[in-house]
């Protein structure tokens, strides 16, 4: 230790202490880092000196996750930086604990120490700090992470323009643009970084960066419903996946190569693959939520095509419950991205404020003081108080939601109840066809044929039986008809009857028997609504209504 050079003595000694005191008991690990401390302190080396105390940080959160030890660790090493006046040094164990603070989600504090570390390094001076590229890689990780995606994009612009080589890092970097692009819609932009990334990994013949780069070319098609292009890059992603074994993309892609079996009716294909999409599945963590939610989405897809409309019933049951917790976690996600614009904020006034009292005589920084302590005060008696009535907000909401679901739960029972009495009616008239038709013959006087015309009517659709159909459907599904109108203009009672049979998801022989009309005279009926809908050819009519 003692005869390696200064610049590279710290690097060498956290080199030394991940594989060796990492392992070691809490005494045998602490003795170690002692000596260490009177290594630094003959060599007077700061730096090294500083790393002591975050080596002693990583050892308990290695061993102990997140823990008041660490912490104070990070806040010495810190400190110990300011004493020696050394901007630097302050701005890279400011950077570190950030780190710490975010690899256990305590992301306002997270957020705090980044700026607080990225004002140092500017007032040093970028270009003075060895690596700056990969500061700026920490911090726009940690921006993605939680879709703060402008923050996020102007890190990696940051990071990008300091690297002057082509490597993996810098691949990643152009990825992570392509990604954000993607991810907001601006499906071009993104695969012209897509594209970038590509040419890169081809010229330092990296397979690996090749085969996951035209996965995210494909997943651009494939948001575009460009199947047909999308599909061999998709493929080539899931082999890739499966044979390195990165089972959450490998799941991702596979669930849509589903779809576009799907979408191309190979219906058969889109099972077997489905089946292998749950093996990867069951193989994820957590973070996988989302494709659980789609696999069941698929599945039950799936089971309507093929008629197992229980099976249906119970995939889309998990799917809601899953898009639910989705929804929860972003709401959740929502929440912390306005408390970090708010941490933002609060840190560049603070800065503001310190610049403020270096140039203010020793009375006015008092004056300020005070004034920023009371400022923060109210902040927090704010916050609180707003705390609370978020806290009493969110249970109203909650109570009145359970008591919706219940309702919308209870009207979609009775309308099933009812459309299920329609068609067990319609069955048995259906059987009584034939001895309908056997007795018209044999009778022949008109009032007898009229009689039986009628009871040959009583399963239509009438205004009366239509209002109290009506009724149960508005209560299941209570925008729906207004939502419809809305996104399509005028459209005639009839219309209206045949989109809520659609909406209900009735074959084609269902809606006829309800609506007292031929299997053909459905298809002749949906033909006009699509044409007064206005459809492409390729639009799925029974898509298009049931996301209304």
């Amino acid at each position: 230790m003692l005869s390696k050079p200064e610049n590279g003595r710290t690097e060498f000694a956290r080199s030394l202490y991940k594989t060796t005191c990492r392992q070691l008991n809490e005494a045998d690990a602490m003795r170690s880092l002692d000596d260490l401390v009177r290594i630094a302190r003959s060599l007077h080396d700061i730096d090294l000196y500083c790393a002591v105390y975050d080596m002693r940080a990583d050892y308990y959160s290695v061993n102990e996750g997140f823990n008041n030890k660490s912490t104070k660790y990070h806040d010495d090493a810190i400190a110990f930086a300011q004493d020696h006046n050394n901007d630097l040094l302050t701005g890279i164990y400011q950077h570190r604990k950030a780190v710490y603070y975010y690899i256990y989600k305590k992301n306002a504090l997270a957020c705090r120490y980044y700026l607080l570390a990225q004002d140092k390094f500017k007032k040093v001076g970028f270009d003075n700090l060895s690596g700056i590229s990969d500061y700026f890689l920490d911090v726009a990780d940690f921006y993605y992470s939680l879709e703060d995606y402008g923050n996020a994009r102007i890190y990696l612009q940051l990071a990008k323009s300091k690297q002057h080589k082509v490597t993996r890092r810098s691949m990643g970097t152009v990825t992570a643009l392509g990604l954000i692009c993607r991810n907001t819609g601006k499906y071009d932009s993104a695969l012209y970084y897509f594209n970038q990334t590509l040419a890169a990994a081809k010229s330092l013949r990296d397979s690996t960066w090749v085969a996951i780069t035209l996965g995210n070319i494909g997943s651009v098609y494939f948001l575009q419903k460009d199947y047909t292009k999308a599909q061999p890059y998709i493929e080539i992603d899931y082999k890739q996946s499966v044979k390195y074994d990165e089972i959450y993309n490998g799941a991702i892609a596979l669930l849509r190569l589903v779809k576009i079996s799907l979408y191309k009716n190979e219906l058969a294909k889109a099972q077997q693959q489905l089946v292998t999409a749950k093996q990867l599945l069951d193989r994820c963590n957590d973070k996988a939520l989302a494709q659980r939610a789609e696999y069941y989405k698929l599945s039950a897809d799936i089971a309507r095509r093929n008629s197992e409309y229980k099976q249906a019933s119970d995939f889309t049951l998990q799917y809601s419950i899953l898009t639910d917790s989705l929804n929860k976690r972003d709401n959740l996600a929502a929440v912390e991205r306005v408390r970090l614009k708010l941490e933002i904020q609060k840190n560049n006034d603070e800065l503001d404020h310190i610049e403020a009292d270096a140039r203010a005589r020793n009375f006015e920084q008092i004056t300020i003081i005070v004034v920023l302590l009371l400022l923060i005060a109210i902040v927090v008696l704010i916050y609180n108080r707003r705390g609370l009535k978020y806290k009493r907000d969110k249970e109203i909401l909650a109570s009145e939601k359970l008591l919706v679901d219940e309702q919308l739960r209870n009207a979609m029972v009775e309308l099933n109840g009812y459309t299920e009495n329609l068609k067990q009616k319609n069955l048995l008239i259906d059987q009584f066809g034939s001895e309908i038709k056997r007795l018209q013959l044999k009778f022949d006087d008109t009032d007898t044929a009229v009689l039986l015309d009628e009871m040959t009517r009583l399963h239509i659709m009438t205004d009366d039986n239509w209002e109290e159909f009506k009724k149960l459907f508005n209560k299941a599904c209570p925008d729906f008809i207004y939502a419809a109108r809305k996104k399509f203009g005028t459209l005639s009672t009839g219309d209206i009857r045949l989109l809520t049979l659609i909406k209900l998801k009735l074959n084609n022989r269902e809606a006829a028997s309800m609506l007292g009309i031929t299997t053909d005279g459905v298809k002749k009926a949906k033909q006009r609504l699509r044409k007064k809908l206005d459809l492409l050819a390729d639009d799925d009519i029974d898509e298009i209504v049931g996301a209304i």
